[in-house]
């Protein structure tokens, strides 16, 4: 593939950030995309018509350090884990941190690999059972492009799990953060955001190949009230995967931004009970 073709959205943290963030994802995410993937597969996809079973071939694609991985093993018993799994992200460090996270989980074949979700070529056509998406749609330069190659690379009947925020939190807690400091200054954008519109996320399913009728939307709400995870979270906000909030700050002013997150996540956390997540899931089948 042409170095010349994005893979990354223009919005986020250049790659060696994320390399950096591999080994800390986990906490400062506050297991929210570990908590919600898991309640999906527990609650949904095994009580759908295509459950994940000892027969079952994985894909965790944009997987981060293992994330959907990790999700399997907390959501099934043993001898109902995937016969075959394969955990790939495009960033060489996540890779890496999930061969560590993995190297003693009970999957019987797991194989990690550096790869762009938004080019397989070097995995066939109809080869999974199931693809999990777990929010990185929003992250690809070319979304289409990803769902294309999530639904040539699965069966036949196989089902792909695609995740995506509506809600997310800390964006909210960084734009209340900046408008306490400098209020006159642009607020950090979102990556992607009209993904957060109702019905986009589905669109792009639709053009990506899967039939509107073997698509299923179920939204989830996930709370973090947990302490730890809180504290992860403004870890977050408070470090460089946020520093574009900051530009344009005096010294002064950037010393100020720990206190000002702090204090927009006890008011994030005064209105809801916690900090707050909401999320579109998509279930979708490729047509026999």
């Amino acid at each position: 593939m042409s170095s010349q073709v994005p893979i990354q959205h223009p919005s986020l943290p250049l790659p060696d950030y994320f390399s950096k963030f591999a080994s800390t994802y986990v906490r400062q995410t506050g297991r929210s995309t570990l908590n919600i993937l898991i309640d999906i597969i527990k609650n949904n996809v095994q009580a759908s018509a295509h459950p994940i079973g000892p027969d079952s071939v994985v894909h965790d694609t944009a997987a981060g350090p293992g994330i959907g991985a990790a999700a399997l093993v907390a959501s099934l018993a043993k001898d109902q884990l995937p016969k075959k799994l394969l955990v790939s992200d495009n960033v060489p460090m996540m890779v890496s941190g999930a061969l560590e996270s993995l190297a003693a989980s009970p999957l019987p074949d797991v194989d990690c690999k550096l790869l762009d979700s938004q080019d397989l070529q070097s995995v066939p056509d109809n080869y999974f059972t199931h693809s999990i998406d777990n929010f990185s749609i929003f992250t690809f330069a070319r979304p289409v492009d990803a769902l294309k190659e999530t639904y040539r690379t699965l069966r036949p009947g196989g089902l792909a799990i695609v995740t995506c925020w509506r809600r997310f939190a800390p964006m909210f807690i960084v734009h209340a953060a900046q408008k306490k400091i400098r209020p006159d200054l642009p607020l950090m954008p979102t990556p992607s955001p009209e993904f957060y519109e109702e019905g986009v996320l589905q669109k792009v399913v639709e053009e990506s190949g899967f039939a509107k009728d073997n698509i299923t939307v179920v939204d989830k709400v996930l709370v973090v009230a947990d302490d730890e995870d809180i504290s992860g979270l403004a870890a977050l906000m408070s470090g460089p995967m946020m520093a574009r909030a900051r530009e344009g700050y005096t010294e002064d002013e950037q010393a100020r931004w720990a206190e000002s997150v702090s204090q927009s996540v006890k008011e994030e956390v005064a209105q809801f009970g916690g900090v707050r997540f909401d999320a579109y899931v998509l279930l979708a089948t490729k047509s026999p």
